[in-house]
């Protein structure tokens, strides 16, 4: 016997508990009466500010020390740091990220459009100042694509070097190009927007806005590095070609650099072509079959990049392939480490839009890679601590020379699958690098440009995978798949800072729409019970008779009353202001009925006259005002509500009978005397929510029908009060629940019975 089979045994023989109660009926006043709770204290503004001032701004030195924990977290890792466990572990992730950070460096340097030996200053001082303000403890800070990409379009719009780029906006808006174009390096282009990146995350961090990424859903951000990495692969095809193609910013871009590839593909340098594929093949065979063998050795994956590097940079020094095969080669690189100085800021006003923009991405995919390690390995990241992590980190890069920082994903998985424990990786990675720049940076000087781009192509692979969520993604939710598909085809064609702002738009509008028409369900009781449940999923549940009871499942605001009174109208199947017109029209057929035929009054007598205007009396009373509420005459047994529970009222015809535990037939218009609105979603309403509700009382009303109003939660009530709404509506008509309401409801209309009735009899038991 399968494991299911057990389990499905188990559930047919478990003795389920039984549940009886024996109350009386309450009212939310009569509730709040007989269990008053503890008033909530009202503070006025200077007392809340004295309290928090007290709580909050003191000195001692336990503060202080919780003060340095926050701001400096590595002093708490290293407090609990286990020599023996976890060093031997950082010691062999550091080198293995390191080895990984010197060919990423270099290759996402160049997709920055600055040169290669600028990202080694970012694998440097990024992950060196992480180690003390960072909170995540795996993730690989430095160089990453999408960011580097996202920079590269401000760089080649006013670095002077960018000579051959062409912004496709301004041609097609007519406008001139920026006066400070060609006014500054490639690199002071790039790290003045990495400091004012800086100072909008410190002042996030500041704002305790850290938690500004949670309106950027998971859909948004894979929608948005999947197509940021389209443009990450295009920007490297003319690379790996050999081609010398401009550069396009703006609208469509990612169109006219294809259209002028293949304009000039007969131009394709085959030596270039020869080594990308020659690197490809190598990266791609490396990962799909050797890794996880070589891991089982060294628990690190081979390191194909860097032997790609060093066989590349010795055979291009050897047969002189830059002269030799006119490849494009990294150039000089100095040794040693650049000196401070501020970056030049008066662009800073040409590229505020860009830099927030970087600034909010390169955060995002930080903190969800944090999450995802800290998940995973049981610790806690600080979001508004990371958010001033990578300030720091930004603000110190820029000063040397350095461009954006982020957490890269490919390193951080490598980090963490080689063993990583703390963020001493970092700090290990950091002295190979120093290393290198002090001693072995000239060696990369021939480097072939090709085998750099080869190399992020290959990175590539994990964005490209992002593709197969799509179809998972369209079945669970088309709304998220829709997300995923507006941000990723606005990224791709329109233009990168776009396709966030789009995706960001796109994801708020989906927001508005199901807050403003969200479910509206028809509750029904399940027979013998007091549970009520929505009888389009659920069968055994029925409507009792001339009671209709809605739940209406959002929150009630201005942008969804109208929808929601609209609503209550299609599935009450009653329209108040129509019905009222239509008795009106009766009333005046009756009248004009009434005059016609009593207009020859003077040939009749008196007792004539008063038979006519009985018969029409009766008849205008027997239209309006239906001689059977409950539906009595379609039934021929006994009524029996016992079944509503210990607090039910009971009622015996002796004469009649009718079962209002099952109606043959649905509530109809005529038929319904009680609305209840069941308000436990209702997170809040504001002013046009109450308005909405004190209408739609008013309305029904007219015509007859109460509304009632359950589980409506404390601040809900207290709106009301504030309100006034309780003129409209009595306090009395608010029930703690939806079984507390029916039973009024039956309770009330059990009174029309003695009229209605009258030789029956009928008892009450409450």
């Amino acid at each position: 016997m399968n494991s299911n089979d057990q389990n499905g045994n188990f559930e047919k023989k478990r003795l389920r508990p039984r549940y009886v109660t024996d109350r009386s009926t309450y009212t939310q006043p009569e509730f709040d009466s007989d269990f008053a709770g503890v008033p909530a204290t009202k503070h006025t503004f200077k007392e809340q500010a004295g309290m928090f001032a007290r709580e909050n701004v003191y000195c001692s030195w336990r503060r202080l020390g919780s003060l340095l924990m926050t701001v400096l977290p590595f002093l708490g890792i290293m407090r609990r740091y286990r020599v023996r466990e976890y060093l031997l572990n950082d010691i062999m992730a550091g080198i293995t990220v390191a080895i990984m950070q010197i060919p990423q460096g270099m290759g996402y340097a160049m997709l920055a459009a600055v040169p290669p030996v600028y990202g080694l200053y970012v694998s440097f001082f990024g992950p060196l100042v992480y180690f003390f303000f960072g909170t995540s403890r795996h993730v690989s800070i430095g160089t990453f694509a999408v960011v580097s990409l996202m920079l590269a379009g401000s760089v080649n719009r006013l670095a002077s070097t960018a000579s051959t780029e062409v912004n496709i906006t301004d041609s097609l808006t007519r406008t001139e190009p920026s006066i400070e174009s060609g006014k500054y390096s490639a690199i002071e282009v790039a790290s003045s927007i990495t400091l004012l990146v800086a100072f909008f995350q410190l002042g996030m961090s500041v704002l305790r806005l850290g938690s500004l990424s949670t309106y950027l859903s998971d859909q948004l951000v894979v929608g948005f590095t999947t197509g940021s990495s389209v443009h990450v692969f295009t920007s490297q095809v003319k690379r790996v070609l050999g081609l010398d193609i401009p550069s396009f910013s703006g609208l469509f871009n990612i169109v006219y650099t294809y259209i002028e590839i293949f304009k000039r593909i007969a131009e394709t340098n085959i030596a270039s072509l020869v080594i990308s594929l020659i690197c490809i093949v190598l990266l791609v065979l490396s990962k799909q079959f050797l890794d996880d063998k070589f891991k089982k050795l060294v628990r690190t994956p081979v390191p194909m990049e860097l032997l790609l590097v060093i066989s590349g940079t010795s055979l291009s020094y050897v047969f002189n392939f830059g002269a030799k095969y006119d490849l494009e080669i990294v150039g000089e690189i100095p040794t040693g480490l650049p000196p401070p100085s501020l970056p030049p800021i008066d662009i800073w006003v040409t590229v505020v839009s860009d830099a927030f923009a970087i600034a909010i991405v390169a955060f995002t995919i930080n903190l969800s890679l944090g999450k995802i390690f800290a998940k995973k390995h049981n610790y806690e990241i600080n979001s508004n601590q990371e958010m001033f992590a990578l300030g720091i980190v930004n603000a110190v890069t820029s000063c040397f020379s350095g461009f954006i920082s982020s957490a890269s994903l490919s390193r951080s998985l490598v980090q963490e699958g080689a063993g990583c424990k703390t963020q001493i990786t970092s700090l290990v990675s950091c002295s190979i690098l120093l290393f290198v720049l002090l001693f072995l940076g000239p060696l990369f000087e021939y480097l072939p440009n090709c085998v750099l781009a080869a190399i992020i192509v290959v990175a590539l692979k994990g964005m490209f995978m992002q593709y197969k969520q799509l179809p998972k993604l369209f079945r669970h939710s088309k709304t998220d798949f829709g997300i995923w598909v507006v941000t990723w085809a606005s990224t791709v064609f329109l233009d990168v800072t776009y396709g966030l702002g789009i995706g960001v738009g796109f994801s708020l509008l989906t927001i508005i729409w199901r807050t403003n028409h969200p479910q509206v369900a028809v509750m029904g009781r399940l027979e013998d019970t007091n549970i009520y449940k929505d009888i389009s999923i659920y069968q055994p549940v029925f409507e009792l008779p001339c009671i209709k009871i809605v739940r209406f499942e959002a929150s009630l605001y201005f942008a969804n009353a109208e929808y929601f009174r609209n609503m209550l109208y299609a599935v009450s199947e009653v329209t108040p202001t129509k019905l009222k017109r239509l008795r009106l029209r009766v009333e005046e057929k009756l009248k004009k009925k009434k005059d016609s035929e009593c207009t020859n009054g003077s040939q009749h007598s008196i007792e004539s006259h008063n038979s006519c205007s009985s018969r029409v009396s009766a008849s205008s009373d027997e239209s309006l005002e239906p001689q059977d509420p409950l539906g009595l005459s379609n039934y021929d047994s006994s009524v029996d509500l016992s079944g509503l529970g210990h607090d039910y009222v009971d009622i015996e015809v002796t004469e009649t009978s009718a079962d209002i535990e099952k109606p043959p037939a649905s509530v109809t218009d005529a038929d319904l005397k009680f609305m209840i609105i069941d308000c436990s979603m209702f997170s809040y309403v504001d002013i046009t929510g109450v308005q909405t509700l004190a209408q739609i009382i008013k309305e029904y009303d007219e015509v007859d029908i109460k509304v009632i109003l359950v589980s409506c939660r404390h601040n809900v009530r207290a709106m009301l009060q504030q309100s006034g709404f309780y003129k409209t509506l009595s306090a009395d008509r608010l029930f703690l629940t939806v079984h507390d309401a029916v039973l009024f409801a039956v309770q009330s209309t059990s009174k029309h019975l003695l009229e209605y009735e009258k030789t029956s009899s009928i008892v009450v038991h409450f």
